[in-house]
């Protein structure tokens, strides 16, 4: 079996407008300034942990996991399906390529961004189910787990360095979405099939041979 495992905001969905708001309602909250939209552009994709020391200084990981999880659903509306998207998560699962959504996010709000737009992949892993967020790899590694295959038989599609160096990390190969450089490059993810699809022809030519007897 070969897997895709995908990030999720900026390759799946646009969420920075639900970010903006979601995190500055949190700010309001827990009595912390508002934080500038270009702040969170640059600091796009590091997870809750590095939010929590650069936002949220004096406050909890728990209070703030709790204020992004009530405000959360009020910004869904402002939540974009990335073109191709669900299209590209249906067609590889329909080859019998196993996908994952890698990204930290925590979970329950990445299954409901998810859902909202819907795309059905077959794994979740948030920031906060693996020890490390990305950059670190735990996440790759657990996702492969989930999906009984081989790091030389998976990819990662990812839009930023954090992406690109979890995948590097974990030994996988890295697919560069909406400007960055890996081992391939794509503008847009139905490319994706194109990439993964020579695999899964191998597979199934593998399992269509005839057993030989030594």
């Amino acid at each position: 079996m070969l897997a895709v495992l995908f990030d999720m905001d900026g390759v799946l969905v646009d969420s920075f407008e639900v970010w903006v708001r979601v995190m500055n309602r949190t700010a309001d909250a827990l009595g912390h300034p508002t934080i500038a939209r270009e702040s969170i552009a640059e600091s796009w994709g590091q997870g809750i942990q590095a939010d929590l020391d650069h936002y949220y200084r004096g406050s909890t990981l728990a209070e703030v996991e709790r204020c992004f999880e009530t405000v959360f659903p009020d910004h869904l509306e402002h939540l974009v399906m990335n073109p191709g998207a669900s299209d590209t998560v249906r067609a590889l699962r329909a080859e019998g390529v196993a996908t994952a959504v890698i990204t930290n996010t925590p979970r329950p709000l990445a299954r409901s961004m998810l859902a909202t737009v819907g795309i059905e992949a077959d794994h979740i892993v948030g920031g906060t189910d693996v020890p490390e967020a990305k950059p670190a790899p735990d996440m790759v590694h657990r996702a492969l787990e989930l999906c009984h295959v081989d790091r030389s038989r998976a990819w990662v599609v990812g839009d930023s360095e954090f992406d690109r160096a979890a995948a590097r990390d974990a030994g996988v190969r890295f697919i560069g979405y909406g400007g960055i450089d890996g081992d391939h490059r794509i503008d847009h993810l139905g490319d994706v099939l194109a990439l993964v699809r020579p695999g899964v022809d191998l597979a199934s030519r593998r399992l269509a041979e005839p057993r030989r007897d030594d």
